[in-house]
């Protein structure tokens, strides 16, 4: 598996975190939730890669008022579902 890595200049690391383990959690978290929002990772996606399962995931974009990303496709594609089930 290849990897990318983002170097993080240290001062703008420790915005992120006390430790560096801790920024680097608090980075990728940030990454994951932008990456939910923009409505490219699924809930499921974003928290693996954010070390967290699903739900723990979920939690957190509740706690910040984050909107589930559905779009007027989405709601078209539901519509279709629905009207095909009639």
């Amino acid at each position: 598996m290849s990897a990318v890595i983002v170097e993080i200049p240290e001062s703008f690391a420790r915005s992120f975190g006390l430790t560096d383990e801790e920024a680097a959690r608090n980075a990728r978290l940030e990454l994951a939730l932008q990456m939910y929002r923009e409505g490219k990772w699924s809930t499921r996606k974003a928290g693996e890669f954010a070390g967290l399962n699903r739900w723990g995931f979920m939690e957190i974009v509740q706690a910040r008022k984050i909107e589930a990303p559905y779009t007027e496709e989405d709601l078209e594609q539901d519509l279709r579902y629905g009207l095909d089930r009639v």
